[in-house]
């Protein structure tokens, strides 16, 4: 997969596989998007890119009634989870609208 050039949330390349390895990280802060954060997901990613990569929360609330935003590891919906060269993440799901990570080694 390509991460999408210039790292902004609303243009992100959207994550649709349960796995997912991102070969094109062309530049620093290149970004993918998280599905809406609900029941018991999980996604990993792998960045076998050359550059650190952005994945984001989904823009778009998981509870539309709520208005609540999904979040990563408890910040903004507009805060993206960094991942460096070489690393893979495991995001999953246990409360609705947060994600929560798992770092590889």
């Amino acid at each position: 997969m390509t991460a999408n050039p210039g790292g902004a949330q609303a243009t992100a390349t959207p994550i649709t596989r349960t796995f997912s390895r991102f070969t094109t990280v062309a530049t620093a802060g290149d970004s993918a998007v998280l599905p809406n954060a609900g029941g018991s997901l999980q996604y990993t990613i792998k960045n076998a890119g050359s550059n650190s990569m952005n994945v984001f929360a989904n823009p778009t609330a998981s509870a539309p009634m709520s208005g609540i935003l999904d979040s990563i590891n408890g910040n903004s919906n507009t805060t993206p989870f960094a991942l460096a060269a070489g690393k893979a993440v495991k995001f999953f799901c246990c409360a609705p609208g947060q994600w929560d990570t798992i770092l590889s080694a």
